[in-house]
């Protein structure tokens, strides 16, 4: 097992919390873009926030040591959260349009 620097504690500690601060803005922007309390421009903000997030995991996925194949799981997820809440909203319009119609 490789052990950390302690000069990475700080990188680690913020790139983690960025991870999850990133992620929480771009899901924020994005659903408030599709609902209407956001104007449609701001929805490449979402998108923006979303690409920091991925560096962001991969810089601590880098300090932290973490194998390849690791690094592609981490990268997969990453597509997932990106496409995951396309396809709640997707079905959401799809259930709306079900029942009010």
């Amino acid at each position: 097992m490789e052990y950390l620097e302690i000069s990475s504690f700080f990188t680690i500690f913020v790139t983690g919390a960025l991870v999850i601060l990133l992620g929480a803005a771009y899901v924020s922007v994005y659903s408030f873009v599709k609902i209407h309390y956001l104007p449609s421009w701001a929805m490449p903000a979402a998108y923006i926030f979303w690409i920091l997030q991925t560096y962001s995991l991969y810089v601590l996925s880098v300090h932290l040591k973490i194998n390849p194949f690791t690094q592609k799981v981490l990268l997969a997820a990453m597509v997932g959260y990106l496409i995951i809440p396309h396809i709640v909203y997707f079905l959401v319009k799809r259930t709306h349009e079900a029942v009010e119609h």
